[in-house]
């Protein structure tokens, strides 16, 4: 995906916000571990488990582009804007609209430094 397509997919997310036909997309991270405090007997510390959200869009694939491996019958990608979201790993459950999934890949369109979209392939649970 170029640059070009990523922002025609950034207007596209823009587009679906604004008529209502986003998806709430999130993530949770798990906080970090605490550690046993033999005088006390209790684990100390850590952190809590933190949510990042945004709004992307889901799209299918094309007949043509299932494989049965790669992409099977069912797979979605979604598309999520960069900004203020973090970046997916495939070791993760994105949840979208209250259901989760299953991350398969995520393609990063970073020109230059900056991660600007995502594009996650998804398969249910």
């Amino acid at each position: 995906m170029s640059a070009r397509d990523a922002q025609r997919a950034l207007a596209m997310i823009e587009r679906a916000r604004s008529k209502g036909r986003a998806s709430e997309c999130k993530i949770v991270r798990p906080g970090a571990p605490g550690e046993y405090n033999p005088e006390t007997g209790k684990v100390e510390g850590g952190s809590d488990p933190v949510t990042h959200t945004a709004h992307g869009v889901k799209d299918g694939y094309a007949q043509r582009d299932i494989d049965g491996t790669i992409v099977r019958q069912g797979d979605q990608r979604v598309y999520i804007p960069a900004l203020g979201f973090i970046r997916p790993l495939t070791t993760e459950k994105l949840n979208v609209d209250g259901t989760d999934y299953s991350i398969v890949s995520v393609s990063v369109i970073a020109p230059g430094a900056v991660d600007v979209l995502y594009v996650v392939q998804i398969r249910g649970v």
